[in-house]
């Protein structure tokens, strides 16, 4: 991995076109079999603490599920919780390689408007998921006054004590 004190010495959109994503990736994978029920799934986002499901079989994506699939397509519908998650999912997603470009993955979720990417290998097999909250941590780094030093919103109401 290249040092971070030379990355900041090049312009930032020469790092994002030389930094490869496998460079930045949490190793954190959720994955499951199409036949998962859509109940065992959502559970096992919950477990998981995790916004998505990377649907594969035989190492290869067949689908993803999010939170905005179980939103549009299972929440207020009258469905079986026992039926697969192939029922629900969003079939052959778009997939990136970790040897892509930090670059392309920003051009390709934002052309998609994408949250989740998964990652496979020159055979095709799954072997991670990047993530827009990963991207963001890693934009994060080149421009920290600018991101943590943002003015507080009029409109926000807070629900604990501060500190709470």
């Amino acid at each position: 991995m290249k040092k971070k004190a030379d990355l900041y010495k090049q312009p930032t959109e020469k790092i994002f076109k030389q930094t490869k994503i496998f460079e930045v990736i949490n190793p954190k994978l959720v994955q499951a079999p199409p036949t998962t029920s859509l109940k065992e799934t959502v559970a096992l986002m919950q477990r998981q603490k995790s916004s998505y499901v990377v649907i594969a079989k035989n190492k290869k994506v067949a689908g993803i599920f999010t939170e905005v699939d179980l939103v549009r397509k299972v929440l207020d519908q009258k469905i079986n919780w026992a039926s697969p998650v192939s029922q629900f999912m969003t079939p052959d997603p778009v997939t990136l390689s970790p040897n892509d470009s930090i670059s392309k993955a920003l051009t390709t979720m934002e052309q998609h408007r994408l949250y989740y990417v998964p990652l496979v290998n020159d055979l095709g097999d799954l072997v991670n998921v990047l993530s827009v909250r990963t991207l963001l941590r890693f934009l994060a780094e080149f421009y920290p006054a600018e991101i943590y030093n943002l003015p507080p919103d009029p409109d926000q109401v807070l629900t604990t004590p501060e500190g709470g």
